[in-house]
């Protein structure tokens, strides 16, 4: 009898439920012996050109999913006051706040936001972050948004 680690070619076949989980979706293990299909993870970057201005940014999400992390780092330091971005979901609903500290704030600084609520994002939305424009000089920051599939 052949293994079936020993498989080759036409005798492999498809991992279990693939004629039924839906095009673009991947295998997710779930570290126990198992796991489900869900859209590949995504990762959503944009600029901000000056935090100094408060304002509000509307991202597209292309995909359902959650809001895994959102992450921004700063292309120099900030004066002023320190910059809070709230993110929302579509419908208003906080997921929380990022707040990037302006005392001994420099380039290459990152700040976190895992949020603990409303992360639940659909296909074809956005996500809207607002900012408080704390910052009393132009600085860039990139803002990063990771969604995992459902």
């Amino acid at each position: 009898m052949t293994l079936h680690s020993s498989l080759t070619g036409s005798e492999c076949h498809e991992p279990k439920g693939a004629n039924t989980s839906g095009a673009g979706r991947v295998y997710v293990a779930d570290g126990s012996g198992s796991g489900s299909w869900k859209f590949r993870p995504y990762t959503l970057v944009l600029n901000i050109d000056d935090i100094a201005s408060s304002g509000d940014i509307y991202i597209p999400i292309p995909y359902a999913g959650n809001v895994a992390k959102v992450q921004t780092t700063l292309s120099g330091a900030i004066a002023g006051s320190d910059v809070i971005f709230t993110v929302y979901d579509s419908s208003n609903n906080s997921m929380g706040t990022l707040t990037i500290t302006q005392s001994g704030s420099a380039a290459g600084d990152t700040d976190t936001l895992v949020p603990a609520s409303n992360q639940d994002v659909t296909g074809s939305d956005y996500v809207k972050i607002s900012c408080n424009g704390g910052a009393t000089a132009h600085v860039d920051t990139t803002i990063v948004v990771c969604v995992e599939g459902t």
